[in-house]
């Protein structure tokens, strides 16, 4: 573009560039570094018609680490409009489509899922036929984001295409109202003039763009009421060409928009209006996670908080057609923007081959309960829940020996003796893997105390249940015998003594060896002794430690010979002047 009398260009070297992120599936402006070829093409802007001057505001050394060229746009965009386009035209899989700019694959699948989504592709379609739906084709007549075409699809079944169409339009630009700041109070209580109903923010922008036509755009009037003039234009002149474009390939106009943006009457929480907009965003579907937050849940594990200025605070369902994320005080926020409230119904009917349904068992920390619970999904998002009476026993039990796995509460019969059998188990398979045989980690301690639960909903039924024999009893005779004799629970002193081992929790240890168990003797008791104490038939040394006459731990050692050769002799003396009536050989 040419303006006459441009003499001079100051450049920043910086632009605000849209970048589609396609793992979380949002589009964000970013304040990027130009490239080369950009900063000439704006040093252009001067000298096009008499001679002029550019001053770059950045460093030579700087400009030469600038990228020659921007990205191309098509690997930093959204693509589920083109990778639609693409199946119309029989290529399922548009990944391995040879682009000449290839983009990311990752937003190639996400455009593909988005489709899926919206119904406009079908997955069970053969490698023979399309699998382009009847909504796809529909919708591929209508040359706009997959999103607005899905809106205007459902509206030609409801006679609602003009208020949709306005939808589409006042989402396809910049913002038409403007940000409130603290000391806009005027501007927010003109603003409730708009605010007519709870069902959807886009009630409140229909309701300013109608404003601002009634008042033929009027820069001055609608800046008192916080509405941008020349968007509102902007938004009339889309309008009018999404209205020609849908009346051009068939689809019937009734209606216009009266009844959805009239300031007179508020809109029905029947508009069919609502499921439309429902159909276009419905990948974007939240959950409020409880009312006293605006805290939310989405599907693909997301999550964000509902924007305040929403009028859409008391429904616990809805779609937002705005995810963006912001930078704050604590961080990064994922803001949600434009909902509308959304009837688990819908979702249903419209999108059926979608919803799952399952009976779960649930852990309740409140009541310290199981409860089984009939969980309606759409993708991974939970829209509907109902209790049910029946509960699975083996479910059951599981839910409980999950939820004591995550120290929800405790069992006291799971006591000393079941966790020194479990160490000695492990230690046995970390020592001698010769054997084969399996460690007793978490999963194994968890079906152990499945089957201890099975039938149990209740945590004190849970902490009154003996564990021995599901625990212990598995093993069978042979194999206790048989670790019995490898792990001992005690050993046989040089004076007939059963003496107790403490078999540690982890069975390797840093070094990744076998984690010797523990015993605790007197010092003066092994001057007797010949030999050091092993275990798992003398590959792993018991780990003695050593203790005054008191019963204070002085040292402890692997080898109780080297011990006695090296060690014992420097610590004599002290301890013949401290514990004289010893005999300290």
């Amino acid at each position: 573009m040419t303006i006459d009398g441009i003499r001079h260009v100051v450049d920043s070297g910086l632009a605000r560039v849209a970048r589609y992120d396609a793992e979380r599936g949002i589009s964000t402006l970013f304040l990027e570094p130009i490239s080369r070829a950009s900063a000439d093409q704006r040093a252009g802007r001067a000298g096009r018609t008499a001679p002029g001057t550019c001053h770059w505001l950045w460093t030579e050394s700087g400009h030469l680490n600038r990228p020659d060229r921007n990205t191309p746009e098509i690997q930093r965009s959204d693509l589920a409009e083109t990778v639609l386009l693409l199946h119309s035209l029989g290529i399922k899989n548009a990944a391995q489509f040879d682009w000449l700019d290839k983009p990311d694959p990752q937003a190639v699948e996400r455009a593909e899922n988005l489709l899926r989504t919206l119904g406009a592709l079908s997955s069970s379609a053969t490698s023979s036929s399309s699998d382009l739906t009847r909504t796809g084709r529909e919708m591929l007549r209508l040359p706009m984001h997959p999103r607005y075409s899905r809106m205007l699809v459902e509206a030609a079944k409801h006679n609602c295409v003009a208020a949709a169409a306005l939808c589409s339009a006042l989402v396809s630009g910049r913002d038409l109202l403007m940000r409130l700041g603290r000391d806009d109070k005027h501007i927010a209580e003109a603003r409730e003039l708009f605010e007519a109903s709870a069902d959807s923010d886009f009630y409140t922008l229909m309701r300013a763009w109608q404003f601002a036509k009634n008042n033929q755009f009027n820069t001055e009037r609608c800046r008192r009421y916080g509405v941008h003039a020349q968007i509102a234009r902007q938004v009339e002149e889309t309008y009018q060409q999404i209205l020609k474009m849908a009346e051009s390939r068939g689809s019937k106009v009734e209606g216009r928009t009266e009844n959805a943006a009239s300031l007179d009457s508020p809109p029905s929480a029947f508009d069919p209006l609502l499921r439309c907009i429902t159909a276009g965003f419905i990948d974007q579907l939240c959950k409020r996670r409880d009312q006293g937050t605006l805290d939310c849940d989405l599907t693909e594990g997301r999550s964000g908080t509902l924007m305040r200025e929403s009028v859409v605070q008391n429904s616990p369902l809805f779609v937002v057609a705005s995810i963006r994320e912001v930078t704050g005080r604590t961080g990064n926020m994922t803001l949600l923007g434009l909902a509308t409230a959304v009837k688990r119904e819908w979702i249903e009917e419209m999108f059926a081959e979608q919803i799952t349904t399952r009976i779960e068992h649930l852990y309740d920390r409140t009541h310290k309960r199981v409860a089984a619970i009939k969980l309606i999904r759409f993708h991974d998002l939970v829209i509907h829940f109902e209790h049910e009476r029946e509960i699975d026993a083996e479910a059951s039990g599981r839910c409980l020996a999950e939820a004591y796995a995550k120290q929800y509460f405790e069992l006291p019969q799971f006591n000393h003796e079941l966790k020194q059998f479990i160490a000695r188990v492990n230690l046995v398979a970390a020592a001698m893997p010769e054997l084969d045989l399996p460690p007793f980690e978490a999963k194994a301690i968890g079906e152990s105390l499945t089957k201890a639960f099975a039938g149990m909903t209740l945590v004190k039924e849970a902490q009154a249940a003996p564990l021995r024999d599901a625990i212990i009893g598995q093993f069978g005779k042979d194999k206790l015998d048989w670790l019995n004799e490898l792990a001992p629970l005690t050993i046989t002193w040089h004076d007939d003594r059963k003496l107790k081992l403490l078999y540690p929790d982890q069975p390797r240890d840093e070094d990744g060896e076998a984690n010797s168990p523990e015993l605790q003797v007197k010092l003066t008791e092994c001057f007797a002794l010949k030999e050091h104490p092993h275990i798992c038939e003398g590959k792993v040394p018991v780990k003695l430690w050593l203790c005054s006459p008191d019963g204070k731990r002085i040292e402890s050692t692997f080898n109780w010979p080297a011990f006695k050769a090296n060690t014992y002799p420097k610590l004599k003396p002290t301890l013949q002047r401290k514990f004289p009536g010893n005999t300290w050989i």
